[in-house]
């Protein structure tokens, strides 16, 4: 008989191990961080989208509406304030707090600025008012423009006249007062019976405080 290759007593060849098996990388965490990146992003641009507003144009319009307390009517005062606006000043959300009453006639401007360069100028106009109906007006209608009244009496420098006095904050970061200072009532020829009154409106930029 032939003999096994296979000698007796010979050991087996050893079966070579296999490599250990490579662990996966799993993407999950990265996946998260990146979410949450985006999720951030996503808040941040909403919060400027919704607190961002577009830049305010001034009001030319010429219809007028009633004020509290007044049987005069307002009408938006930018049209008569362009003869002393200047270079942007004041900004668009000042003017558009200003009234003036239906039928008042500007008579007179005037710039009084400060040596610092804050925006100080003046219009004088004329109504077919009495000085009382037209403090009443602007006691009113400045309050409702958002104004805040830190005055309302007799006016300094001026004998007989009373004033209104705002304050406002403006879109250019300063804050701006208003003044509307009242003569007293004049009654001559052809002047309605309540009169004729002559008044100014001011607008003043608060300089920074030192």
């Amino acid at each position: 008989m032939t003999q096994c290759a296979t000698e007796t007593g010979t050991e087996p060849t050893p079966v070579p191990l296999r490599p250990p098996m490579r662990a996966n990388v799993s993407m999950r965490p990265a996946m998260i961080v990146l979410g949450l990146a985006v999720l951030i992003l996503g808040i941040f641009i909403t919060a400027g989208i919704l607190t961002s507003h577009p830049p305010q144009t001034t009001s030319l319009g010429t219809g007028s509406s009633a004020v509290g307390g007044s049987f005069l009517r307002a009408v938006p005062a930018a049209p008569t304030l362009t003869v002393i606006t200047q270079s942007g000043e004041p900004p668009a959300n000042i003017l558009n707090a200003v009234s003036i009453p239906l039928g008042a006639v500007r008579v007179s401007h005037q710039a009084n600025n400060s040596a610092a360069g804050q925006f100080d100028a003046q219009v004088g106009l004329r109504a077919d008012a009495s000085q009382g109906a037209l403090l009443g007006f602007y006691a009113s209608v400045m309050k409702r423009q958002g104004w805040q009244i830190f005055s309302h009496g007799p006016a300094l420098h001026h004998p007989g006249a009373i004033e209104v006095l705002g304050k406002l904050a403006g879109s250019d970061s300063y804050y701006w007062e208003m003044g509307a200072v009242i003569a007293p009532t004049t009654f001559g020829k052809g002047a309605p019976a309540a009169g004729s009154t002559r008044f100014t409106v001011r607008l003043f930029q608060v300089p920074d405080p030192a």
